[in-house]
Parts: C-alpha cells; sequence; structure tokens
C-alpha cells in the first residue's frame, strides 16, 4: 500500500513539472502549441506575389504566411507552412485611392503586414485585408514579430520593463526594457513615426530578436528589430467648403486670395465642393459646372 502510494505521488510530480515546462516562455515561441488558426480567425499575415503562368485564379493570386507560425489552415482546410489565395480584398475604409496604390506596390514587392483573414467565398481563397503596415526598407524582415507598445512603468534606475512586446499570432506577452531601430535603413521620418507608433496605443510593429539590456539596476530584455512597420491610416474625414474672396476655392479651411471678380466664378455658386479621390477637396466637375466654365474660356480647369 505504501508502494502504491510513493508510486501515485511520483507520477503526479512528473506530470506536473511536465506541464510546468511546455508552458515555460523564453523567445515568445517555445510555447506550449497553440491551436491550428481557422480560415475565418483574423490573424497577421505577410504574403508574395504568385508569379506562376497560367490562367487567373489558379495563377497569379497571392502565397499567405502566418507570422510567427510553423503552419496554419487554409481557406480550403488544409494545414500548411504558406496558403495560396486567388485573390483579395481590402477592407480599410477611408483610404484615398493614392494609398490603395501605395498599399498594392508594396504587397507585390512583399513590404507589407497584414491583419485580415482568409475566407473560402471564391474560389481559391480570398485574403480579406482588415489592416496593413508598410515596412519602413526593402530588407527582408527576420526574428519574431512583435507589437511593441509604451505601458507606462518608469523606474528609477534602468533597465526598466517600461514596453510591453506582444507576440503575434501567439498568446504571450514579453516585458521589454528597451527596443533598438538602428539595423533598419529608415528614414528620420521614418523613424519619428515609429517612436510615435510605439507610444501609442495602436503600438508599433516590427520583427527581430530578442537581446539583453543592461544598466545600473541589472540587465533586462529588449528587441534590435530587423524591420519595422508603419500603419496606412485611414483620412481623417474633411468638412470641405467653398472660400476665397470670391468663393472660387474648394478647401477644408481658410483661403486668403486677392478680391479680384471674374465672370467664372459664377460658375461656382452652384457646384459641389467634397473630398476628390485623391482625399483632397475639390470641385466636383459633373457636366454643368463643365459646360459653364466652358462659357467663359477658361477650358473647364481653374
Amino acid at each position: 500500500m505504501r508502494k502504491s502510494k510513493l508510486i501515485c505521488i511520483t507520477v503526479f510530480i512528473i506530470l506536473f513539472l511536465s506541464n510546468f515546462s511546455a508552458h515555460a516562455v523564453n523567445d515568445g515561441l517555445n510555447v506550449k502549441p497553440a491551436p491550428i488558426v481557422p480560415p475565418m480567425s483574423i490573424a497577421y499575415f505577410t504574403l508574395k506575389p504568385d508569379f506562376r503562368k497560367c490562367i487567373t485564379p489558379v495563377c497569379g493570386g497571392w502565397f499567405v504566411s502566418a507570422v510567427n507560425r510553423k503552419v496554419f489552415q487554409c481557406s480550403d482546410g488544409s494545414v500548411k507552412k504558406e496558403c495560396y489565395v486567388g485573390a483579395e480584398k481590402i477592407s480599410i475604409v477611408g483610404l484615398s485611392d493614392v494609398q490603395v496604390a501605395e498599399l498594392r506596390q508594396a504587397m507585390r514587392e512583399s513590404r507589407v503586414l497584414i491583419q485580415g483573414r482568409l475566407s473560402s467565398i471564391v474560389n481559391y481563397g480570398l485574403l480579406v485585408i482588415h489592416n496593413a503596415w508598410l515596412s519602413a526598407s526593402d530588407q527582408s524582415p527576420s526574428g519574431v514579430f512583435v507589437n511593441v507598445s509604451d505601458n507606462g512603468i518608469r523606474c528609477i534606475v534602468g533597465p526598466c520593463p517600461s514596453y510591453d512586446g506582444k507576440i503575434l499570432n501567439r498568446y504571450a506577452v514579453k516585458s521589454l526594457a528597451d527596443y533598438d531601430l538602428s539595423e533598419v535603413e529608415a528614414s528620420d521620418e521614418q523613424l519619428m513615426l515609429a517612436q510615435e507608433a510605439a507610444s501609442s496605443e495602436d503600438g508599433l510593429m516590427m520583427a527581430g530578436r530578442f537581446v539583453e539590456v543592461t544598466g545600473p539596476g541589472g540587465s533586462a530584455q529588449g528587441i534590435a528589430a530587423s524591420q519595422f512597420y508603419l500603419k496606412i491610416e485611414s483620412m481623417e474625414p474633411k468638412m470641405c467648403f467653398p472660400t476665397g474672396c470670391s468663393g472660387q476655392i474648394c478647401a477644408d479651411s481658410d483661403v486668403t486670395t486677392t478680391c479680384e471678380w471674374r465672370p467664372e466664378y459664377a460658375c461656382y455658386r452652384s457646384a459641389s465642393c467634397s473630398v476628390q479621390r485623391n482625399g483632397d477637396c475639390g470641385w466636383v466637375m459633373d457636366n454643368e459646372l463643365k459646360r459653364c466654365l466652358a462659357r467663359h474660356a477658361i477650358g473647364g480647369v481653374l
């Protein structure tokens, strides 16, 4: 009886220790395997274009990978390291035509990090894009994909765990003392925007390796980025209105002009002033406005 109790206790200890070690976090990826991400779930992806020569949508779509995942579930139910989708849908509200063109170009160059989901609504799969971040340079990302954000913690001596590092597509958060962007070939403006992002609630998206940070208070972990990503922000809605001395200009702020009256300015009294496809304020050049301007021989352009 005593021997059987000893065996039971030993088995319990072994099971407890094995369960503990399975949940130990090292680099954010050395964790108990997470459930396979189903295709309709929101996740973070990188992608590359398909250059195969065959009929669309069998070819010409995108090869999609879930960051920080060895495999994930494709739209057809298969589990792979990389999934093919025949089409994409940009579902980011408020982007201008210029921003959409910039995003599509970055996608063709594999310079984008995407938050979205895979759908089987169309043949060969559909990538639905809810948010997108453009890389700061054309350097290939390496390491762990992390969202770094200031958590408000401040210390008398460093290193101080002032940042939270959320491992994308994982259920892990690491305390970070600092982040280093020096290995990324970024402009001063991009670095400034990166610092602003890291200080915001949205955080800064990056890929990199965890490093040791030392200081008077000892040592802690930081992250050295191999690449960082800046979010494509939806444009703030503009309130466009006629301005200028004679109401001949469409803008979202008051514009000072010389008070010179021209007959063609009367055409704008009944014209529509609104946001144009490029995101700027401008007159809607409908047929009525074009005819009015043509009568005053200004060629339809002001």
